[in-house]
Protein backbone atom coordinates (compact mmCIF):
# COMPACT_ATOMS: atom_id res chain seq x y z
CA UNK A 1 0.00 0.00 0.00
CA UNK A 2 1.13 3.54 -0.75
CA UNK A 3 1.20 4.68 2.88
CA UNK A 4 2.23 1.40 4.56
CA UNK A 5 5.55 2.74 5.81
CA UNK A 6 4.03 5.97 7.16
CA UNK A 7 4.14 4.80 10.77
CA UNK A 8 3.84 7.04 13.85
CA UNK A 9 7.60 7.04 14.36
CA UNK A 10 8.07 8.21 10.78
CA UNK A 11 5.60 11.03 11.31
CA UNK A 12 7.30 12.13 14.54
CA UNK A 13 10.72 11.95 12.87
CA UNK A 14 9.65 14.15 9.97
CA UNK A 15 8.12 16.73 12.31
CA UNK A 16 11.22 16.72 14.54
CA UNK A 17 13.42 17.12 11.48
CA UNK A 18 11.69 20.43 10.80
CA UNK A 19 12.61 21.82 14.20
CA UNK A 20 9.56 20.87 16.29
CA UNK A 21 9.45 18.72 19.42
CA UNK A 22 6.62 16.16 19.14
CA UNK A 23 4.86 15.32 22.40
CA UNK A 24 3.71 11.89 21.24
CA UNK A 25 0.12 12.99 20.59
CA UNK A 26 -1.07 12.03 17.11
CA UNK A 27 -4.58 12.44 15.68
CA UNK A 28 -5.46 11.36 12.12
CA UNK A 29 -7.66 13.89 10.34
CA UNK A 30 -10.27 13.18 7.70
CA UNK A 31 -8.55 12.74 4.34
CA UNK A 32 -8.89 9.90 1.84
CA UNK A 33 -6.53 11.13 -0.85
CA UNK A 34 -3.57 12.04 1.34
CA UNK A 35 -2.67 11.38 4.96
CA UNK A 36 -3.13 14.29 7.34
CA UNK A 37 -2.37 14.31 11.08
CA UNK A 38 -2.53 16.71 13.97
CA UNK A 39 0.79 16.30 15.76
CA UNK A 40 1.24 17.58 19.29
CA UNK A 41 4.37 19.68 19.81
CA UNK A 42 6.08 21.35 22.74
CA UNK A 43 6.57 25.11 22.67
CA UNK A 44 8.42 27.44 25.01
CA UNK A 45 5.27 28.38 26.90
CA UNK A 46 2.81 25.54 26.40
CA UNK A 47 1.93 22.59 24.22
CA UNK A 48 0.60 23.16 20.72
CA UNK A 49 0.15 21.33 17.45
CA UNK A 50 1.02 21.36 13.79
CA UNK A 51 -0.82 19.71 10.92
CA UNK A 52 1.34 17.32 8.92
CA UNK A 53 0.18 16.50 5.39
CA UNK A 54 1.68 13.58 3.43
CA UNK A 55 0.88 13.67 -0.27
CA UNK A 56 -0.27 10.56 -2.11
CA UNK A 57 2.77 9.17 -3.95
CA UNK A 58 2.58 9.50 -7.71
CA UNK A 59 -0.36 11.88 -7.82
CA UNK A 60 1.39 15.23 -8.15
CA UNK A 61 4.82 16.21 -9.44
CA UNK A 62 7.09 18.43 -7.37
CA UNK A 63 6.32 21.24 -9.81
CA UNK A 64 2.56 20.85 -9.38
CA UNK A 65 2.80 20.88 -5.58
CA UNK A 66 5.14 23.86 -5.75
CA UNK A 67 2.52 25.78 -7.72
CA UNK A 68 -0.13 24.89 -5.15
CA UNK A 69 2.06 26.20 -2.33
CA UNK A 70 3.09 29.31 -4.26
CA UNK A 71 -0.54 30.05 -5.08
CA UNK A 72 -1.57 29.81 -1.41
CA UNK A 73 1.40 31.94 -0.33
CA UNK A 74 0.54 34.55 -2.96
CA UNK A 75 -3.02 34.67 -1.64
CA UNK A 76 -1.77 35.04 1.93
CA UNK A 77 0.54 37.89 0.92
CA UNK A 78 -2.52 39.59 -0.58
CA UNK A 79 -4.29 39.18 2.78
CA UNK A 80 -6.72 36.57 1.50
CA UNK A 81 -7.64 34.37 4.51
CA UNK A 82 -6.04 31.02 3.68
CA UNK A 83 -4.12 28.44 5.71
CA UNK A 84 -0.56 28.50 4.33
CA UNK A 85 2.14 25.81 4.60
CA UNK A 86 5.01 26.55 6.95
CA UNK A 87 8.59 27.12 5.77
CA UNK A 88 10.65 24.03 6.64
CA UNK A 89 14.17 23.63 8.03
CA UNK A 90 15.12 20.86 5.61
CA UNK A 91 13.02 21.43 2.48
CA UNK A 92 13.53 20.24 -1.05
CA UNK A 93 15.96 22.46 -2.98
CA UNK A 94 13.25 23.98 -5.19
CA UNK A 95 10.52 24.74 -2.64
CA UNK A 96 10.90 25.85 0.97
CA UNK A 97 7.58 24.43 2.16
CA UNK A 98 7.95 20.85 0.90
CA UNK A 99 10.10 17.98 2.15
CA UNK A 100 10.32 14.25 1.53
CA UNK A 101 10.33 11.29 3.89
CA UNK A 102 13.49 9.20 3.85
CA UNK A 103 12.57 5.53 3.95
CA UNK A 104 13.88 2.42 2.23
CA UNK A 105 10.32 1.36 1.43
CA UNK A 106 9.39 4.61 -0.29
CA UNK A 107 9.50 8.40 -0.25
CA UNK A 108 6.53 10.68 0.33
CA UNK A 109 6.31 14.44 -0.12
CA UNK A 110 5.06 16.22 2.99
CA UNK A 111 4.43 19.67 4.36
CA UNK A 112 3.41 21.21 7.68
CA UNK A 113 0.67 23.72 8.47
CA UNK A 114 -0.10 25.70 11.61
CA UNK A 115 -3.15 24.42 13.42
CA UNK A 116 -6.01 26.72 12.46
CA UNK A 117 -8.68 27.26 15.06
CA UNK A 118 -11.98 27.47 13.27
CA UNK A 119 -14.95 25.32 12.38
CA UNK A 120 -17.33 24.62 9.55
CA UNK A 121 -20.57 26.57 9.77
CA UNK A 122 -23.48 24.23 10.32
CA UNK A 123 -25.91 26.94 9.25
CA UNK A 124 -24.71 29.55 6.76
CA UNK A 125 -26.59 32.85 6.84
CA UNK A 126 -26.92 35.32 3.99
CA UNK A 127 -24.49 37.61 5.83
CA UNK A 128 -22.03 34.70 5.80
CA UNK A 129 -22.59 34.29 2.06
CA UNK A 130 -21.87 37.97 1.43
CA UNK A 131 -18.66 37.64 3.44
CA UNK A 132 -17.69 34.50 1.53
CA UNK A 133 -18.52 36.23 -1.76
CA UNK A 134 -16.13 39.08 -0.93
CA UNK A 135 -13.43 36.56 0.00
CA UNK A 136 -13.71 34.50 -3.19
CA UNK A 137 -13.82 37.58 -5.39
CA UNK A 138 -10.58 38.82 -3.88
CA UNK A 139 -9.06 35.36 -4.33
CA UNK A 140 -10.10 35.29 -7.99
CA UNK A 141 -8.62 38.75 -8.54
CA UNK A 142 -5.25 37.42 -7.40
CA UNK A 143 -5.67 34.13 -9.26
CA UNK A 144 -6.32 35.91 -12.54
CA UNK A 145 -2.69 37.09 -12.56
CA UNK A 146 -1.15 33.85 -11.27
CA UNK A 147 0.71 31.81 -13.89
CA UNK A 148 0.25 28.05 -13.60
CA UNK A 149 1.94 25.60 -15.97
CA UNK A 150 1.70 22.35 -14.03
CA UNK A 151 -1.83 22.08 -12.68
CA UNK A 152 -4.65 20.12 -14.27
CA UNK A 153 -7.18 21.83 -16.55
CA UNK A 154 -10.76 20.89 -15.72
CA UNK A 155 -12.26 19.84 -19.07
CA UNK A 156 -14.68 17.21 -20.39
CA UNK A 157 -11.59 15.27 -21.44
CA UNK A 158 -9.62 15.32 -18.18
CA UNK A 159 -12.55 14.84 -15.81
CA UNK A 160 -14.90 13.01 -18.17
CA UNK A 161 -13.43 10.91 -20.97
CA UNK A 162 -10.24 10.05 -19.08
CA UNK A 163 -12.32 8.85 -16.12
CA UNK A 164 -14.64 6.90 -18.40
CA UNK A 165 -11.68 5.17 -20.05
CA UNK A 166 -10.52 3.98 -16.64
CA UNK A 167 -13.96 2.80 -15.54
CA UNK A 168 -14.46 0.71 -18.68
CA UNK A 169 -11.21 -1.21 -18.17
CA UNK A 170 -11.98 -2.35 -14.63
CA UNK A 171 -13.24 -5.74 -13.50
CA UNK A 172 -15.35 -4.15 -10.74
CA UNK A 173 -17.87 -2.98 -13.39
CA UNK A 174 -20.65 -5.61 -13.83
CA UNK A 175 -20.42 -6.95 -17.35
CA UNK A 176 -24.11 -6.61 -18.17
CA UNK A 177 -24.09 -2.96 -17.06
CA UNK A 178 -20.90 -1.99 -18.86
CA UNK A 179 -22.50 -1.14 -22.21
CA UNK A 180 -25.33 0.81 -20.58
CA UNK A 181 -22.94 2.82 -18.43
CA UNK A 182 -20.67 3.55 -21.40
CA UNK A 183 -23.65 4.61 -23.51
CA UNK A 184 -25.07 6.97 -20.89
CA UNK A 185 -21.72 8.48 -19.88
CA UNK A 186 -20.94 9.22 -23.52
CA UNK A 187 -24.37 10.80 -23.90
CA UNK A 188 -23.83 12.91 -20.79
CA UNK A 189 -20.40 14.05 -22.00
CA UNK A 190 -21.81 14.90 -25.42
CA UNK A 191 -24.22 17.25 -23.65
CA UNK A 192 -21.47 18.69 -21.43
CA UNK A 193 -18.92 19.47 -24.15
CA UNK A 194 -20.78 22.42 -25.80
CA UNK A 195 -20.58 24.32 -22.50
CA UNK A 196 -16.77 24.30 -22.61
CA UNK A 197 -16.16 26.44 -25.70
CA UNK A 198 -12.84 28.03 -26.58
CA UNK A 199 -14.03 31.43 -25.34
CA UNK A 200 -14.71 30.16 -21.81
CA UNK A 201 -12.46 32.11 -19.45
CA UNK A 202 -10.40 29.97 -17.06
CA UNK A 203 -8.08 30.87 -14.19
CA UNK A 204 -6.29 28.99 -11.37
CA UNK A 205 -8.83 28.14 -8.67
CA UNK A 206 -9.20 26.40 -5.33
CA UNK A 207 -10.94 23.66 -7.30
CA UNK A 208 -12.77 21.91 -4.46
CA UNK A 209 -14.51 24.85 -2.83
CA UNK A 210 -17.29 23.31 -0.77
CA UNK A 211 -18.34 24.11 2.83
CA UNK A 212 -16.06 21.39 4.26
CA UNK A 213 -13.01 23.27 2.96
CA UNK A 214 -14.10 26.57 4.50
CA UNK A 215 -13.51 27.13 8.20
CA UNK A 216 -14.93 30.09 10.10
CA UNK A 217 -13.85 32.03 13.15
CA UNK A 218 -14.47 35.57 14.39
CA UNK A 219 -12.43 36.89 11.45
CA UNK A 220 -14.69 35.25 8.90
CA UNK A 221 -14.19 32.45 6.37
CA UNK A 222 -10.78 30.87 5.79
CA UNK A 223 -9.99 28.64 2.81
CA UNK A 224 -7.93 25.51 3.26
CA UNK A 225 -6.86 22.38 1.36
CA UNK A 226 -5.82 23.59 -2.10
CA UNK A 227 -4.82 20.05 -3.07
CA UNK A 228 -7.29 20.09 -5.99
CA UNK A 229 -6.12 23.44 -7.34
CA UNK A 230 -7.20 23.42 -10.96
CA UNK A 231 -7.45 25.63 -14.03
CA UNK A 232 -11.17 26.17 -14.65
CA UNK A 233 -13.90 28.81 -15.05
CA UNK A 234 -14.46 30.79 -11.81
CA UNK A 235 -17.89 29.19 -11.37
CA UNK A 236 -16.09 25.99 -10.31
CA UNK A 237 -15.34 27.70 -6.98
CA UNK A 238 -18.96 28.81 -6.63
CA UNK A 239 -21.48 26.18 -7.69
CA UNK A 240 -21.01 23.83 -4.71
CA UNK A 241 -21.84 26.60 -2.22
CA UNK A 242 -25.59 26.65 -2.92
CA UNK A 243 -28.17 24.05 -1.93
CA UNK A 244 -31.88 23.48 -1.58
CA UNK A 245 -34.65 24.06 -4.11
CA UNK A 246 -34.34 26.55 -6.97
CA UNK A 247 -35.88 29.42 -4.99
CA UNK A 248 -33.52 28.81 -2.06
CA UNK A 249 -30.52 28.63 -4.38
CA UNK A 250 -31.48 31.91 -6.05
CA UNK A 251 -31.72 33.64 -2.67
CA UNK A 252 -28.34 32.24 -1.63
CA UNK A 253 -26.78 33.29 -4.92
CA UNK A 254 -28.10 36.83 -4.63
CA UNK A 255 -26.53 37.22 -1.18
CA UNK A 256 -23.24 35.67 -2.33
CA UNK A 257 -22.94 37.83 -5.46
CA UNK A 258 -23.92 40.93 -3.51
CA UNK A 259 -20.62 40.43 -1.70
CA UNK A 260 -18.64 39.04 -4.64
CA UNK A 261 -19.42 41.89 -7.03
CA UNK A 262 -18.11 44.51 -4.64
CA UNK A 263 -14.64 43.39 -5.76
CA UNK A 264 -15.11 41.58 -9.05
CA UNK A 265 -17.66 41.17 -11.80
CA UNK A 266 -19.05 37.65 -12.13
CA UNK A 267 -20.35 36.33 -15.43
CA UNK A 268 -23.67 34.98 -14.18
CA UNK A 269 -24.30 33.31 -17.51
CA UNK A 270 -21.65 30.76 -16.44
CA UNK A 271 -23.96 29.54 -13.67
CA UNK A 272 -25.40 27.31 -16.39
CA UNK A 273 -22.20 25.29 -15.96
CA UNK A 274 -23.31 24.03 -12.53
CA UNK A 275 -24.90 20.83 -13.87
CA UNK A 276 -22.16 20.13 -16.45
CA UNK A 277 -19.57 20.55 -13.69
CA UNK A 278 -21.59 18.37 -11.33
CA UNK A 279 -21.76 15.68 -14.02
CA UNK A 280 -17.99 15.75 -14.54
CA UNK A 281 -17.42 15.61 -10.79
CA UNK A 282 -19.65 12.54 -10.48
CA UNK A 283 -17.84 10.68 -13.28
CA UNK A 284 -14.43 11.60 -11.92
CA UNK A 285 -15.44 10.56 -8.40
CA UNK A 286 -16.51 7.09 -9.57
CA UNK A 287 -13.13 6.60 -11.28
CA UNK A 288 -11.22 8.06 -8.33
CA UNK A 289 -12.63 5.48 -5.93
CA UNK A 290 -11.65 2.67 -8.28
CA UNK A 291 -8.13 4.00 -8.69
CA UNK A 292 -7.66 3.80 -4.91
CA UNK A 293 -9.81 0.80 -4.07
CA UNK A 294 -6.96 -1.56 -3.18
CA UNK A 295 -6.54 0.49 0.00
CA UNK A 296 -8.49 -0.59 3.11
CA UNK A 297 -9.42 3.05 3.78
CA UNK A 298 -11.39 3.19 0.54
CA UNK A 299 -12.90 -0.24 1.03
CA UNK A 300 -14.26 0.84 4.41
CA UNK A 301 -15.52 4.17 3.12
CA UNK A 302 -17.16 2.76 -0.02
CA UNK A 303 -18.05 -0.86 0.89
CA UNK A 304 -20.55 -1.30 -1.96
CA UNK A 305 -18.33 0.02 -4.73
CA UNK A 306 -17.64 -3.37 -6.30
CA UNK A 307 -21.25 -4.49 -5.95
CA UNK A 308 -23.99 -4.18 -8.52
CA UNK A 309 -26.11 -1.79 -6.44
CA UNK A 310 -23.41 0.91 -6.52
CA UNK A 311 -23.29 0.88 -10.32
CA UNK A 312 -27.07 0.74 -10.67
CA UNK A 313 -27.33 3.82 -8.44
CA UNK A 314 -24.52 5.51 -10.36
CA UNK A 315 -26.26 4.79 -13.68
CA UNK A 316 -29.53 6.19 -12.37
CA UNK A 317 -27.74 9.35 -11.19
CA UNK A 318 -26.20 9.81 -14.63
CA UNK A 319 -29.61 9.38 -16.26
CA UNK A 320 -30.94 12.16 -14.01
CA UNK A 321 -28.01 14.37 -14.98
CA UNK A 322 -28.72 13.71 -18.65
CA UNK A 323 -32.28 14.96 -18.16
CA UNK A 324 -31.00 18.12 -16.48
CA UNK A 325 -28.41 18.67 -19.20
CA UNK A 326 -31.05 18.23 -21.90
CA UNK A 327 -33.20 20.86 -20.19
CA UNK A 328 -30.24 23.25 -20.38
CA UNK A 329 -29.80 22.63 -24.09
CA UNK A 330 -33.50 23.30 -24.72
CA UNK A 331 -33.67 26.48 -22.66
Amino acid sequence: MRFDHLLPETIFQTVALQGFRPTGLLFPLNSYENRVYEVGIETEETSGAVIAKYYRPGRWSVEAIAEEHLFVQTLAESEIPVVSPLPLKTPLPTIKTLAQTDSESGKIFYTLFPKFRGREHAEVTNDDRRWLGRTLARMHNVAEHFVSNHRLHLTPQTYGHDSLSFILTQTFLPGDLKELIEQHLLQALELVIPHFGKNLKTIPLHGDCHPGNILWNKDGPHLLDFDDMVIAPPVQDVWMLFNGNEAEKREQQEAFFEGYEIFREFDRATLILAEPLRTLRMIRHAAWIGQRYEEPTFQRAFPYYTERRYWETFLQSIKEQISLLQELSWS
